[in-house]
Protein backbone atom coordinates (compact mmCIF):
# COMPACT_ATOMS: atom_id res chain seq x y z
CA UNK A 1 0.00 0.00 0.00
CA UNK A 2 1.04 3.45 -0.79
CA UNK A 3 1.19 6.05 1.90
CA UNK A 4 -0.63 9.33 1.20
CA UNK A 5 1.28 12.40 2.28
CA UNK A 6 -0.39 14.74 4.80
CA UNK A 7 -0.03 17.76 2.52
CA UNK A 8 -2.90 16.56 0.31
CA UNK A 9 -5.35 16.89 3.21
CA UNK A 10 -4.31 20.31 4.40
CA UNK A 11 -6.92 23.08 4.78
CA UNK A 12 -5.24 25.39 2.30
CA UNK A 13 -5.76 22.95 -0.56
CA UNK A 14 -9.47 22.34 0.05
CA UNK A 15 -11.91 23.53 -2.66
CA UNK A 16 -15.05 24.58 -0.64
CA UNK A 17 -16.62 27.93 0.30
CA UNK A 18 -15.87 29.77 3.49
CA UNK A 19 -18.61 30.61 5.95
CA UNK A 20 -18.34 34.33 5.11
CA UNK A 21 -18.74 33.64 1.39
CA UNK A 22 -21.85 31.54 2.07
CA UNK A 23 -23.37 34.25 4.29
CA UNK A 24 -22.76 36.97 1.67
CA UNK A 25 -24.27 34.83 -1.09
CA UNK A 26 -27.32 33.96 1.01
CA UNK A 27 -27.77 37.60 2.03
CA UNK A 28 -27.74 38.75 -1.60
CA UNK A 29 -30.20 35.99 -2.52
CA UNK A 30 -32.61 37.02 0.27
CA UNK A 31 -32.42 40.70 -0.77
CA UNK A 32 -33.11 39.87 -4.43
CA UNK A 33 -36.03 37.59 -3.51
CA UNK A 34 -37.43 40.35 -1.25
CA UNK A 35 -37.30 42.90 -4.07
CA UNK A 36 -38.91 40.49 -6.53
CA UNK A 37 -41.65 39.58 -4.03
CA UNK A 38 -42.38 43.25 -3.33
CA UNK A 39 -42.73 43.97 -7.03
CA UNK A 40 -45.01 40.96 -7.51
CA UNK A 41 -47.26 42.01 -4.60
CA UNK A 42 -47.45 45.56 -5.98
CA UNK A 43 -48.40 44.22 -9.40
CA UNK A 44 -51.16 42.06 -7.84
CA UNK A 45 -52.58 45.06 -5.94
CA UNK A 46 -52.55 47.20 -9.07
CA UNK A 47 -54.28 44.44 -11.02
CA UNK A 48 -56.98 44.14 -8.32
CA UNK A 49 -57.50 47.90 -8.39
CA UNK A 50 -57.87 47.92 -12.17
CA UNK A 51 -60.37 45.04 -12.11
CA UNK A 52 -62.42 46.75 -9.37
CA UNK A 53 -62.38 50.11 -11.19
CA UNK A 54 -63.40 48.45 -14.47
CA UNK A 55 -66.31 46.73 -12.71
CA UNK A 56 -67.38 50.03 -11.09
CA UNK A 57 -67.10 51.82 -14.43
CA UNK A 58 -69.21 49.12 -16.12
CA UNK A 59 -71.85 49.40 -13.40
CA UNK A 60 -72.05 53.20 -13.66
CA UNK A 61 -72.09 53.05 -17.47
CA UNK A 62 -75.07 50.72 -17.24
CA UNK A 63 -76.85 53.04 -14.81
CA UNK A 64 -76.14 56.08 -17.00
CA UNK A 65 -77.42 54.25 -20.08
CA UNK A 66 -80.62 53.36 -18.23
CA UNK A 67 -81.03 56.99 -17.18
CA UNK A 68 -80.28 58.27 -20.69
CA UNK A 69 -82.86 55.99 -22.32
CA UNK A 70 -85.57 57.23 -19.98
CA UNK A 71 -84.52 60.89 -20.13
CA UNK A 72 -84.43 60.93 -23.96
CA UNK A 73 -88.13 60.16 -24.13
CA UNK A 74 -89.14 62.20 -21.08
CA UNK A 75 -90.57 65.70 -20.72
CA UNK A 76 -91.39 68.33 -18.07
CA UNK A 77 -87.87 68.31 -16.59
CA UNK A 78 -87.27 69.91 -13.18
CA UNK A 79 -83.93 70.21 -11.45
CA UNK A 80 -84.86 69.71 -7.78
CA UNK A 81 -81.29 70.16 -6.50
CA UNK A 82 -77.70 69.78 -7.71
CA UNK A 83 -78.09 66.03 -7.24
CA UNK A 84 -81.71 65.37 -8.25
CA UNK A 85 -83.62 65.52 -11.54
CA UNK A 86 -87.37 64.98 -11.82
CA UNK A 87 -89.36 64.47 -15.02
CA UNK A 88 -92.25 62.59 -16.59
CA UNK A 89 -91.26 59.56 -18.66
CA UNK A 90 -92.83 58.25 -21.86
CA UNK A 91 -95.42 56.25 -19.85
CA UNK A 92 -96.57 59.45 -18.06
CA UNK A 93 -95.00 58.32 -14.79
CA UNK A 94 -93.20 60.88 -12.64
CA UNK A 95 -89.58 59.74 -12.24
CA UNK A 96 -86.66 61.10 -10.26
CA UNK A 97 -82.98 60.27 -10.39
CA UNK A 98 -80.88 61.35 -7.40
CA UNK A 99 -77.78 60.69 -5.37
CA UNK A 100 -78.42 59.11 -1.99
CA UNK A 101 -75.65 57.83 0.27
CA UNK A 102 -73.05 57.45 -2.51
CA UNK A 103 -75.43 55.54 -4.81
CA UNK A 104 -77.73 56.65 -7.62
CA UNK A 105 -81.41 55.96 -7.04
CA UNK A 106 -84.35 55.86 -9.42
CA UNK A 107 -87.55 56.97 -7.71
CA UNK A 108 -91.06 56.54 -9.10
CA UNK A 109 -94.11 58.34 -7.80
CA UNK A 110 -96.87 55.85 -7.00
CA UNK A 111 -100.13 57.13 -5.44
CA UNK A 112 -98.41 60.26 -4.15
CA UNK A 113 -95.53 58.31 -2.52
CA UNK A 114 -92.01 57.98 -3.90
CA UNK A 115 -90.67 54.44 -4.27
CA UNK A 116 -86.87 54.52 -4.66
CA UNK A 117 -84.49 51.76 -5.79
CA UNK A 118 -80.71 51.83 -6.14
CA UNK A 119 -79.41 51.44 -9.68
CA UNK A 120 -75.71 51.33 -8.80
CA UNK A 121 -73.98 48.52 -6.91
CA UNK A 122 -73.11 48.61 -3.22
CA UNK A 123 -69.36 48.38 -3.94
CA UNK A 124 -69.50 51.51 -6.12
CA UNK A 125 -69.04 54.96 -4.55
CA UNK A 126 -70.54 57.90 -6.42
CA UNK A 127 -69.24 61.33 -5.49
CA UNK A 128 -69.32 64.79 -7.04
CA UNK A 129 -72.68 63.93 -8.63
CA UNK A 130 -74.06 67.00 -10.41
CA UNK A 131 -76.98 67.51 -12.74
CA UNK A 132 -77.17 70.53 -15.02
CA UNK A 133 -80.41 71.25 -16.90
CA UNK A 134 -80.31 73.54 -19.91
CA UNK A 135 -83.88 74.25 -20.88
CA UNK A 136 -84.28 76.63 -23.81
CA UNK A 137 -87.73 77.08 -25.37
CA UNK A 138 -86.28 76.92 -28.90
CA UNK A 139 -84.49 73.58 -28.41
CA UNK A 140 -85.17 70.34 -26.55
CA UNK A 141 -83.87 70.28 -22.97
CA UNK A 142 -80.31 69.05 -22.43
CA UNK A 143 -79.27 67.36 -19.22
CA UNK A 144 -75.60 67.07 -18.32
CA UNK A 145 -74.69 64.55 -15.64
CA UNK A 146 -71.20 64.51 -14.17
CA UNK A 147 -69.89 62.29 -11.40
CA UNK A 148 -66.86 60.59 -9.90
CA UNK A 149 -66.81 56.81 -9.57
CA UNK A 150 -64.83 55.05 -6.84
CA UNK A 151 -64.91 51.70 -5.09
CA UNK A 152 -65.59 50.58 -1.52
CA UNK A 153 -62.14 49.33 -0.59
CA UNK A 154 -59.99 50.54 2.27
CA UNK A 155 -56.82 50.34 0.16
CA UNK A 156 -58.22 52.30 -2.79
CA UNK A 157 -60.60 54.87 -1.29
CA UNK A 158 -58.89 57.86 -2.91
CA UNK A 159 -58.93 56.42 -6.44
CA UNK A 160 -61.76 57.56 -8.71
CA UNK A 161 -62.78 57.98 -12.34
CA UNK A 162 -64.59 61.09 -13.59
CA UNK A 163 -67.51 60.58 -15.97
CA UNK A 164 -69.69 63.11 -17.78
CA UNK A 165 -72.48 62.72 -20.29
CA UNK A 166 -75.00 65.03 -21.91
CA UNK A 167 -78.45 63.82 -22.90
CA UNK A 168 -80.92 65.71 -25.01
CA UNK A 169 -84.60 64.96 -24.86
CA UNK A 170 -86.34 63.88 -28.04
CA UNK A 171 -89.49 65.60 -26.85
CA UNK A 172 -89.70 69.39 -27.07
CA UNK A 173 -91.08 70.82 -23.82
CA UNK A 174 -94.07 73.05 -24.42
Amino acid sequence: MKKIPNSQFSISNSRGFTLVELLVAMGLFVVLIGIATGGFIRALRTQRLMVALMAANDNVSSALEQMAREIRTGYDFNKISETELQFVNTYDIKVSYKLNDKTIERCVEESGLWNCKKITAEKVNISNFKINLLDNNDYPPRITISLSVGINNKYFENVSINVQTTISSRVLDT
